[in-house]
């Protein structure tokens, strides 16, 4: 085994308190194990970009640190982390893993991680090497806000839906009993009702597209959104590509008919859904609509964002 240091950036809120209620258990394996490491909690939002920041600052940056940082929650929580390590310019970047303990664990699915966390943690503490993985990076001009993102960029639908979720009262008690993709569900249904269609322009290459009905606007970085959905399902981590699905607004039927598709992987045929595989991408939305990143709330807003694609090294090996 490859003797590495551990900071731990441990958000017990993920997954509505699994995290902070499976933690002694993890510390427990941690220490049988004979792991070195430190734990920072993370306390309230965008507290890990804070801990994982000030970590990087004072962390030499050299080529000989044994250092590796570990993300404990969910995809939010790994967001969060990466941001604040990128947000330190190095010449040699801190690699960081992730142990999904959170309500979608979407990287996880996407990276090929095992779904249980004790056979997860054996992938990252019996690791030997880094694994450079595709992430994608943001510039939102209006509001000047830059950074990365693990798994997606969304604008419309899905953005609508997480912010109505996690306003529900009824999501901690799923995610208790490990139902929290019924919370999205319940909302989707809500949403679909509320939301208008919007004007979109897709810059990529030397083409613009205009679609003057938008309604859902995902750019992804793997296969997965939502807790599991395949939204592009031939994505990986490691196809240097970014993957953006716009849908046109369908009426309920046709929507009932793209869930269908979606479920056979049929849906990126469709003619009211259009895709475009990119390594950069400029993205406007001249209307407030709400965004997310990484299951994250962006809030509502004007978009005029440009995305891109740049490599992180992991510490996760998940051939074991």
């Amino acid at each position: 085994m490859v003797s590495v240091q551990y900071y731990i950036i441990l958000n017990e809120h993920a997954g509505s308190g699994r995290a902070g209620t499976l933690w002694p258990q993890i510390k427990e394996r941690l220490d049988a194990a004979q792991i070195t490491y430190q734990v920072a909690v993370s306390e309230y939002a965008n507290h890990a970009i804070l801990l994982s920041e000030q970590f990087a600052k004072h962390l030499p940056d050299t080529g000989s640190n044994d250092w590796v940082v570990l993300a404990v929650g969910g995809d939010g929580t790994l967001h969060e982390v990466i941001n604040g390590l990128t947000h330190e310019h190095r010449q040699h970047l801190i690699p960081v893993a992730y142990l999904p303990v959170g309500s979608g664990n979407d990287f996880a699915r996407g990276a090929g991680m095992a779904r249980e966390w004790p056979q997860a943690l054996d992938q990252i503490i019996h690791c030997t090497h880094v694994t450079r993985y595709d992430v994608g990076n943001y510039n939102e001009t209006i509001k000047q806000e830059r950074g990365v993102f693990t798994n997606n960029l969304g604008i419309g639908f899905d953005a609508s839906i997480i912010a109505q979720a996690n306003q529900s009262k009824a999501k901690v008690w799923l995610n208790k009993h490990h139902l929290g993709s019924l919370s999205y569900l319940a909302s989707a249904l809500s949403v679909y009702y509320n939301q208008s269609g919007f004007t979109l322009t897709v810059h990529v290459n030397n083409q613009r597209d205009i679609y003057p009905n938008a309604f859902l606007v995902t750019t992804t970085n793997h296969p997965y959104f939502g807790g599991g959905v395949g939204i592009v399902p031939n994505a990986t981590l490691t196809d240097h590509q970014l993957h953006l699905v716009v849908i046109e607004k369908p009426n309920f039927f046709k929507l009932l008919w793209l869930a269908l598709r979606l479920v056979f992987k049929r849906h990126l045929t469709s003619k009211a859904v259009h895709y475009y595989a990119a390594t950069n991408l400029h993205l406007t939305v001249p209307a407030i609509e709400y965004g997310q990143l990484d299951g994250e709330e962006m809030g509502g807003r004007f978009f005029d964002v440009y995305v891109g694609l740049q490599e992180y090294p992991f510490w996760i090996d998940v051939t074991l």
